[in-house]
C-alpha cells in the first residue's frame, strides 16, 4: 500500500498525545455517558497499544490499577461485567435489587478484551459462571440479548452487535476447549448462523434484523460473528465455510460494502453544483476492480458511508474495511483515496479523528480511524486483527491465559 501514496502522513506524536490525554482525563461531555466507561476504556487502551506506546506512556502501577478497576466491575453470580463501578451495590446487593446492577454483554466483551490487551491472564474471571450466563442470553431465534431481567428474561436488544459480543466473549474465554465440567456446546451455533443469514438483505449487506435496511456497522458485526464461530469451530473451519453453512452470500456482502466507498464527504458539496451532478458524483465507483488496481482520479478523496445514499463517516472506513479484511477482500478498496480522506479531511490538528471534516475528535472515531489505517500497515501502527478489533500482538496474549497455556 501505500503509506507513501499521498503527501499526508500520520502524525504519531499528536495521536499519542491525544490518547495519553484521554487516558488521564476525558472531556466534560463524556460525563453523561459514565455507564459506557468500560467501552471508553477499551478504545483508550487498545489505541495506545496499537500506537505501540501502552508500556511507555502508562506506568506499570497505573496499568495494574486499570486491571483492578475492571475486575471491580465483575458482577457476582454471573461472571459478566457492568459498564462502570457506579452501580456496584456492594454489601447492599440482594435478590430485591440485583437487577439494578446487571452484567451487560457488550461491557463483558470490552472488559475481557481490555484485560487481554493489558496482559492480564484472566485468572480472576468467573469463567464457568460467565459461560452459563451467556448461554442464558441466547434468544429462541438464535440472537442474543444484552442482559437478564429480574425474572431471568432476555432483554436489551437483539441484533448482530450483541451476537458479536457473545461469540467474541466465548473465544476470549476459550470456550472451544472441551472439559468434563464444561461441554463445548455453550450456545446453539446453528440457530445463531441462521439468524445472521436472515439479517442479510437482498442488497447484500446485513441489517439489525430480518427485512431491515443493511448497515455497515451491523454488516461488520455479522461477518465478525461468523469469523469468531470459525475460530470456535472444532475443525478449524474458515469464515467462508461458516458463511456457506449459514447461507450468507459473502460475494454479495463484499460487493455491497465496496459500493459504500464514496466521494461525498462534506455536506456543502451540493452548493457548488446542481443536484443531478452531485448525485452522479456520489454514485461514481471508487473501489478497485478485480485486478486490485485503483481506478479514477489519482487525487481522489473517498471515505465510506454506512448506508446507501449517505455521506462518508470516519467509523465506516473501519466497519466496511474490517469486514472486507475478514473476507480477504480488502485489496479491492481504493486505499489511497480512503487514506486521503482519513489523513487530509478528518485527521484533527490536536490528534485523533473526527466523525466528519471539521468535527472534534472522539474516542470511537479516533480508534476506528487508526484501525482502518492499521489494516493497511500504516507505519508506526501494530499489525491489526480485524475480527478481535485490536492488535495481533494483544491477541497473542491469549496464549498465556490461566486456563489456556497453549493456543494454536
Amino acid at each position: 500500500m501505500m503509506a507513501g501514496s499521498t503527501g499526508a502522513t500520520l502524525d504519531m506524536k499528536r495521536h499519542i498525545k491525544y490518547w495519553t490525554l484521554c487516558a488521564r482525563l476525558l472531556p466534560e461531555q463524556y460525563t453523561s455517558s459514565d455507564a459506557n466507561r468500560m467501552s471508553f476504556g477499551f478504545f483508550i487502551v487498545a489505541a495506545l497499544d496499537l500506537l505501540d506506546v501502552l508500556d511507555t506512556v502508562v506506568s506499570e502501577s497505573e496499568r495494574r490499577s486499570w486491571i483492578e478497576w475492571i475486575y471491580a466491575c465483575q458482577v457476582p453470580h454471573t461472571g459478566g461485567f457492568r459498564g462502570f463501578t457506579g452501580t456496584n451495590l456492594g454489601g447492599l446487593r440482594s435478590p430485591m435489587n440485583w437487577h439494578w446492577d446487571p452484567a451487560s454483554l457488550p461491557n463483558t466483551y470490552f472488559a475481557l478484551a481490555t484485560l487481554t490487551i493489558l496482559g492480564d491472564d484472566l485468572s480472576r474471571v468467573s469463567r464457568n459462571e460467565c459461560l452459563r450466563w451467556i448461554s442464558r442470553l441466547q434468544a429462541p431465534d438464535g440472537s442474543f440479548g444484552e442482559f437478564l431481567g429480574p425474572e431471568g428474561e432476555v432483554v436489551g436488544g437483539s441484533d448482530p452487535r450483541l451476537c458479536l459480543c457473545a461469540v467474541g466473549t466465548l473465544k476470549l474465554l476459550g470456550a472451544e476447549q472441551t472439559t468434563a465440567s464444561r461441554p463445548r456446546n455453550v450456545i446453539d451455533q446453528v440457530r445463531l448462523r441462521r439468524f445472521i443469514a436472515n439479517c442479510q438483505g437482498l442488497e447484500g449487506g446485513i441489517g439489525e434484523a430480518p427485512l431491515l435496511e443493511a448497515h455497515s456497522g451491523l454488516t461488520y458485526c455479522g461477518i465478525a460473528t461468523l469469523s469468531f464461530l470459525s475460530l470456535l469451530s472444532e475443525r478449524g473451519s474458515s469464515v467462508h465455510d461458516v458463511a456457506d453453512q449459514a447461507g450468507v452470500d459473502t460475494e454479495d456482502c463484499a460487493r455491497w460494502m465496496l459500493d459504500r466507498q464514496t466521494t461525498w464527504i462534506e455536506d456543502d458539496e451540493e452548493e457548488d453544483s446542481d443536484e443531478e451532478e452531485a448525485d452522479q458524483t456520489r454514485q461514481t465507483p471508487v473501489h478497485a476492480p478485480s485486478d486490485a488496481s485503483p481506478i479514477g482520479d489519482p487525487d481522489m478523496i473517498a471515505g465510506f458511508c454506512g448506508r446507501s445514499g449517505k455521506i462518508a463517516d470516519t467509523c465506516y472506513c473501519f466497519w466496511n474495511v474490517g469486514a472486507l479484511t475478514i473476507l480477504r477482500k480488502q485489496d479491492l478498496v481504493n486505499v489511497p483515496a480512503m487514506r486521503r480522506y482519513l489523513l487530509e479531511k478528518v485527521n484533527h490538528i490536536v490528534g485523533g479523528f473526527g466523525k466528519a471534516p471539521g468535527e472534534l475528535p472522539d474516542v470511537l472515531h479516533s480508534y476506528l480511524g487508526l484501525a482502518a489505517l492499521a489494516i493497511y500497515h500504516e507505519p508506526g501502527l501494530k499489525e491489526f486483527d480485524a475480527t478481535f478489533c485490536f492488535s495481533v500482538r494483544a491477541v497473542q496474549n491469549l496464549k498465556h491465559t490461566a486456563w489456556r497455556p497453549v493456543m494454536e
